[in-house]
């Protein structure tokens, strides 16, 4: 068969996302529109106290409520909902309950539901409950925290430490003694909440004719929710169906399976009524997986020149009160070299529990809070040294010839011409102008600075017991020749439908119009993790790809067979198939699918009937299992960026304002450009929230302060500033369309390169910025600490 593919140049078509206008006209559907006949509604009654034992709950006063039709506590369904363990290490010596048992661990856990004819007479059920509580000290402090003195969260481990990672260790003490400079800093990434426009909502139904659930929830990972769901229920994974309707977007909070679910299944089995529940943004921000909070110590051996010869990592991950996984503090520790060649590396990683909000998967997770540290890092080396900090990066990137490369952590770039898009970047912004033009305007006592960085943000994790190193889809084509694909992952606006149609179109030779993408049903999705890491481009889209490929090479021996032509002769386009040189030898692909269906006698001797198939892809690179010094690589592909920032600093105020951002990138191969632009410029958007607005905080007795939107701030339109974007493309190696992922690169930006912009502009100062976001009461403080 041939290999020749019909594609048209991205550029040159006319683009349109397959689901946005039924999006933008408002006739999406979420789980809170769907409406069932006779639906019960939940609500949840939550601890206000972050560390507490309950001394009395009375669920009478609910129970007499008007229209209240259960109320559940974790002593109602003892026997009935089976807890689940924790992952491997401590936390698998950790039984998790849907229902608090006894005892509290942070402010938002789940205490009790109630569930009534309505979400308002829930809502009234729940407020009417009674708890009392024994407080005890909040431990808030991750470094304390990690003390073996330090009381615990959870009495049942030996101590609040989850997780360790040690990594490496080489030659670093060689280097160290080596070294004309040891720069140590400390670096702290602030708590985030993952802030979709739509909270998580989810429903269940019960058919008890057939002992099968039915459950609808904005989650992204429906296989993983099944399972949980059906774990928890003591069935059979075959008797639950779980059902991702469009989901409005996730950006980690969506990723874990969630107590609510279970409690749904369970609810709607209990009243033989369906039951739903939608989470309000309070709920959210103070029970949704929250993200970043890591303390990262580090030392830099430095020689004159700018030549990093060695690091010394200390990581100290706040995890709050989880009893799941957690994989950011992996990520943070393999990726804590950035994108330079740093040989001697020694990593020592702790994961612990506190009283807060479970920590999960937020936009860039772990790799974000690496990227900030050694950007960062990498600027304060510069003014140590007196150096550009362009030129610092420049003589410790890795060269484009060493590609792929091991890093010291063992980790994979699989690609990258770092210094070509940094100076590329730096072209764009005319940095010399602006190096220039600085010095004028600081004669005039204007605060300006310019800040850079360079991240690389590694995508499609995978992990032992976690699966991720693969994507699947099905394709069929109908007996008319239209076709259904079937991707395991669902959606939460990436633009996945367009993308998998594009894709199937250019290899059978169809309309994109022509094919429907039915995703987010484990009923018809074939199994397969979720839509996050940025792995689509880089797993799921090469299982189309090889679906679609797969499908090709049957229709052509068909019509091969049919029209007695090897089928190498042969080409897909426009809904035919057609003989090279003789286009009047030609077969409708809706003939095919009818051989295929209807007269398989017709077909080659052999060749099984029907037109649907299932493409794997199953990632080359990963690797599973630790060396001895504990390197490993656990991410496909690297995208990366690089960012200048210019900012101007009110010095009386400490107000800021960016004055310019340029940014260029490399995803590898874009496959929908369009695409790739929209979710790069969203994610830097998000990224610029992180630097100078978001920020989840604690008080003393870990009480939320901020669990509103009146007070946790995200920025607006007006608050992001015009952007210059361009793009290189190093395809990856390691995958077989090139892409790399292109969905939160941009998130790791803003926070290195508008902190190094800061600090640049706030050198004549002699001022530091050490905290972020960056806010202007911060930067305020910062310059009258260092004036007095």
């Amino acid at each position: 068969m041939t290999d020749e593919i019909i594609q048209e140049p991205a550029g040159k078509r006319a683009y349109r996302r397959k689901e946005a206008a039924r999006l933008v006209r408002g006739a999406g559907c979420y789980v809170d529109d769907l409406q069932f006949p006779d639906t019960a509604y939940a609500a949840f009654v939550r601890s206000s106290a972050a560390r507490a034992t309950i001394t009395r709950l009375d669920l009478s006063p609910a129970r007499a409520c008007p229209g209240v039709l259960a109320v559940v506590s974790s002593l109602d369904i003892t026997g009935e909902i089976r807890p689940s363990r924790g992952p491997q290490g401590p936390l698998a010596n950790l039984f998790a309950y849907p229902l608090v048992r006894g005892s509290v661990c942070y402010v938002g856990e789940p205490v009790a539901v109630v569930v009534a004819e309505s979400r308002y007479q829930a809502q009234d059920g729940a407020d009417a409950i009674v708890v009392d509580y024994d407080l005890l000290p909040p431990i808030l402090d991750p470094e304390t925290a990690l003390q073996p003195e330090a009381a615990r969260v959870f009495d049942d481990l030996a101590s609040n430490i989850v997780q360790e990672v040690h990594i490496g260790g080489d030659g670093v003490e060689q280097a160290f003694s080596q070294a004309d400079h040891v720069i140590s800093e400390r670096f702290r990434t602030q708590r985030l909440a993952a802030c979709p426009l739509e909270p998580r909502a989810c429903a269940a139904v019960f058919d008890a004719a057939t002992g099968r659930y039915t459950l609808w929830s904005s989650t992204v990972t429906i296989h993983a929710v099944r399972l949980q769901v059906a774990e928890s229920l003591g069935v059979a994974e075959n008797r639950v169906r779980v059902i991702a309707p469009d989901v409005g977007g996730s950006f980690g909070g969506k990723v874990h399976p969630y107590p609510e679910e279970i409690l749904l299944a369970y609810l709607a089995k209990r009243l033989s009524r369906p039951v739903k529940w939608a989470e309000t943004r309070i709920e959210h921000l103070t029970n949704v997986r929250q993200g970043r909070d890591q303390i990262h110590y580090v030392q830099a051996a430095v020689r004159n020149d700018g030549r990093v010869l060695a690091l010394k990592s200390k990581i100290i991950a706040d995890f709050g009160a989880t009893t799941r996984f957690i994989n950011s503090l992996p990520a943070a520790a393999l990726y804590s070299t950035g994108a330079y060649d740093i040989q001697c590396h020694q990593v020592d990683a702790f994961g612990v529990l506190t009283n807060k909000t479970p920590q999960g998967p937020v936009r860039g997770i772990g790799k974000a809070d690496a990227a900030y540290v050694i950007e960062r890092l990498m600027d304060i080396i510069a003014r140590r040294l007196d150096m550009d900090p362009a030129e610092v990066r420049m003589k410790n990137f890795v060269r484009e010839d060493a590609f792929p490369y091991r890093t010291a952590t063992g980790s994979l770039l699989d690609s990258g011409r770092y210094a070509t898009c940094l100076r590329k970047a730096l072209d764009l912004a005319g940095y010399e102008e602006l190096r220039r033009q600085q010095g004028e305007l600081r004669k005039k006592g204007v605060l300006r600075g310019i800040g850079m960085c360079l991240v690389i943000e590694p995508t499609s994790a995978a992990r032992p017991g976690q699966g991720g190193a693969y994507g699947a889809c099905r394709v069929r084509m109908e007996p008319s020749g239209s076709v259904s694909a079937f991707p395991a992952y669902g959606h939460q606006g990436q633009g996945h439908q367009t993308a998998i149609a594009r894709i199937i179109a250019d290899r059978l030779g169809i309309l994109p119009d022509e094919i429907e993408v039915f995703a987010g049903d484990t009923a018809a999705s074939p199994y397969g993790p979720a839509a996050i890491s940025s792995r689509s481009a880089v797993i799921l889209m090469p299982a189309v790809h090889v679906a679609a490929m797969n499908l090709r090479e049957k229709i052509l021996r068909i019509a091969g067979h049919v029209l007695e032509i090897d089928p190498g002769d042969l080409r897909l386009e426009r809904g035919m198939v057609r003989a090279a040189g003789a286009p009047e030898r030609a077969l409708q692909l809706r003939e095919i699918a009818r051989i295929a269906y209807a007269d398989v006698y017709r077909l080659p001797p052999g060749l099984e009937p029907g037109l649907e198939v299932t493409g794997y892809f199953s990632a080359p690179n990963i690797t599973w299992t630790p060396d001895e010094k504990g390197r490993r690589n656990e991410f496909v592909a690297v995208p990366y960026e690089a960012t200048v920032a210019v900012v101007d600093v009110d010095g009386t105020t400490g107000g800021m304002q960016i004055a310019k951002y340029v940014t260029v990138h490399d995803c590898g191969t874009r496959l929908v450009p369009e695409i790739v632009e929209t979710q790069h410029y969203g994610s830097i958007a998000q990224g610029l929230g992180e630097a100078l607005f978001e920020e989840m905080r604690y008080d003393e007795n870990g009480q939320p302060l901020n669990s509103t939107f009146m007070d946790y701030l995200l920025p607006t339109v007006n608050d992001i500033p015009p952007v210059e974007t361009d793009h290189l493309v190093t395809p990856s190696p390691f995958t077989p369309l090139g892409a790399k992922g292109g969905g939160e690169t941009g998130t790791l930006s803003p926070p290195a390169a508008l902190g190094n912009a800061i600090e640049d502009a706030l050198a004549p100062l002699k001022v530091r910025v050490k905290e972020r976001p960056y806010t202007s009461d911060r930067l305020w403080k910062a310059m009258n600490e260092e004036a007095s």
